[in-house]
């Protein structure tokens, strides 16, 4: 098995704002979790409650649409589209079941452990072998060897994007992106 190679590193500045604002947002998203622990009431009324639904389920109407479209035309965009449906998929299940009255509860979780969160788990597992089977051929051929593992796989940061203006990669070269975007 050859050995990984190591990305190219040029500057890392963008990337480490990149990681000290997902951090951020982290710690502000833990603080906030314990300021609604301690001031959510037990019951609220909600003002557009089937409008909340109806939206909901209008986007993963859209996600689904869109992700067996990728499918269908062997889009690589299936990874990303087969990711948020598999979210939305989760989060309709945890809403269903958290926010049903206790004579509809054994539907919600009915569907959830049945319908929704099989889905979703299907979703991951299509993301997976996509993943997987790109890792086994574009990042060998790119790379010239098969990555260990998925969790070691390395992207370069377009800031980070090493020249390579001579093999025509617009990334490498700005002024080339943006004249080949004008012409």
């Amino acid at each position: 098995m050859a050995a990984e190679v190591a990305v190219a590193r040029r500057s890392p500045q963008v990337r480490r704002r990149v990681i000290e604002m997902l951090i951020a947002a982290a710690v502000a998203l833990s603080a906030w979790i314990i300021v609604l622990g301690l001031s959510l009431p037990k019951r609220y009324d909600a003002a557009h409650w089937n409008l909340a639904w109806i939206g909901f389920d209008l986007a993963l109407l859209v996600a689904l649409g869109l992700t067996a479209w990728a499918a269908y035309r062997r889009r690589a965009v299936i990874v990303l589209l087969a990711t948020v449906t598999a979210t939305l998929l989760v989060a309709d299940a945890w809403f269903d079941v958290t926010t049903a009255r206790s004579r509809d509860l054994w539907i919600s979780v009915a569907q959830a452990i049945f319908i929704e969160l099989p889905f979703a788990a299907f979703l991951i597992y299509v993301v997976v072998r996509v993943l997987n089977f790109t890792r086994g051929t574009i990042w060998s051929d790119q790379l010239g060897g098969r990555p260990k593992s998925l969790w070691t796989v390395e992207f370069p940061h377009p800031s980070e994007h090493g020249d390579r203006s001579d093999e025509g990669d617009p990334i490498g070269d700005p002024s080339r992106a943006a004249n080949e975007e004008l012409g």
